[in-house]
């Protein structure tokens, strides 16, 4: 394969990222799990609908001109800042919050995979943030987003797709291939007297770049929270904007252009024959290919995670055929996770589907590890290669063993 024509050798904002050699190419696949091969023909027909927001200069530009105009007392401090690829995480802002304080940030930029096929991530996808260098990481994954101080003291932001050892913020990506990455990000972080949402109204009622301070209102004035019992996975920060908890128990998922994966703990011996059922209603699909290439690998799923590392995630396809079994594309999830797809076409799309699966079966045929028992649950909505539109409605979530004993999801 062509490792040129994935992007590593062309200029970026930031500066000449210079040519890097095949073995570098492959370390950084690998270790991102994201730059992979991919043909060009296959793009060409999922072109993406979403281009990104507003140019990172005018952003930045713009909201100063708006701060100056308003004068508005509840900006207690502000900060320009860039993060580029050659920059290790992490960034010390040099501004020092108090725990329970509410800082903004409004971004722009884009992290380059691939530049000949338009193949890149938005900023607020691989934009982090923390206090004083400690627990927990902020991840707004969309590219406006208010955080709360856990901590008092400084705030360090950083950059990572999926890159994180640990939840302490520790590279899992080796350093050098770390540096070769084609991104900057640019952006602005708004330390608040007071709430955040009355500040960015203040600032708004003088002007907006891009709509992000109507966009950031919008989000913070929605107030979304996780569905009770789940937790976003390392590294997938800003599961509250995708999915949501429906009225009548319904887990919604809504996504455009970005990734989650929440999970809910649930620990079953696989000897108990555990049974996983659910209803779901796809009303988009994300995908207007086959999901099973790197460069198309979005979609919406349902899963399983082993106590061995594994997970087999279970997928609605357009394109490919029911019972098809494929590992991850993506070289660093490819040695842990597996898909089925589990309906296939659009004929059903729009309605509510009964699903159900042998959870043991499925491992021992598809899987074949060493697992004496499953450990969590997943809800997957990955859409950031093409970076279109996908929405749908989980219901009944629910393992069964062979006892009859039922465990709600």
């Amino acid at each position: 394969m062509c490792f040129d024509c994935l992007g590593f050798g062309v200029s970026s904002p930031a500066g000449r990222i210079g040519k890097i050699s095949r073995r570098d190419a492959m370390l950084r696949a690998s270790a991102l799990g994201l730059v992979l091969p991919f043909a060009g023909p296959a793009l060409r027909p999922a072109q993406a609908a979403e281009q990104g927001g507003p140019a990172a200069a005018d952003l930045v530009s713009g909201i100063k001109d708006i701060i100056a105009r308003a004068s508005s007392p509840e900006v207690l401090a502000s900060r320009v800042f860039e993060i580029n690829g050659a920059d290790l995480p992490w960034t010390d802002l040099g501004l020092d919050a108090a725990q329970g304080q509410q800082m903004t940030f409004l971004l722009g930029g884009r992290m380059w995979l691939s530049r000949e096929h338009d193949l890149w991530f938005g900023p607020g996808l691989v934009f982090h943030a923390r206090t004083r260098g400690q627990l927990p990481i902020y991840n707004p994954m969309l590219d406006t987003g208010t955080m709360t101080a856990s901590h008092d003291g400084r705030i360090e932001v950083a950059r990572s797709a999926a890159e994180w050892a640990n939840e302490d913020g520790v590279l899992a990506t080796p350093q050098d291939i770390y540096r070769k990455a084609d991104v900057r990000i640019t952006g602005i972080a708004l330390l608040w007297r007071g709430d955040a949402a009355a500040g960015v109204r203040s600032l708004l009622a003088h002007g907006d770049v891009g709509g992000v301070l109507k966009s950031e209102l919008a989000r913070l004035q929605r107030g979304g929270k996780l569905p009770a019992g789940w937790s976003n996975l390392l590294g997938f920060g800003g599961g509250q904007e995708v999915f949501s908890q429906g009225a009548d128990g319904e887990i919604i998922c809504d996504t455009a252009g970005h990734v989650s994966i929440i999970e809910r703990p649930l620990s079953l011996a696989l000897a108990s024959g555990p049974r996983l059922a659910w209803r779901w209603k796809i009303d988009q699909l994300p995908s207007v290919v086959a999901e099973d290439q790197a460069a198309t690998h979005d979609y919406l799923s349902i899963g399983v995670k082993f106590e061995d590392g594994q997970d087999l995630t279970y997928i609605w396809s357009e394109h490919l055929p029911e019972g098809k079994v494929f590992r991850c594309p993506l070289p660093a999830w490819k040695a842990i996770e597996t898909h089925m797809i589990v309906r296939s076409g659009k004929a059903d799309l729009g309605t509510w589907q009964a699903q159900e699966r042998d959870i043991a079966a499925d491992y021992a045929a598809h899987i074949g590890g060493s697992a004496q028992a499953i450990s969590k649950i997943w809800l997957l909505a990955v859409a950031p290669f093409q970076r279109r539109h996908g929405a749908c409605r989980y219901a009944d979530i629910k393992v069964t063993t062979g006892d009859n004993a039922v465990h709600r999801v």
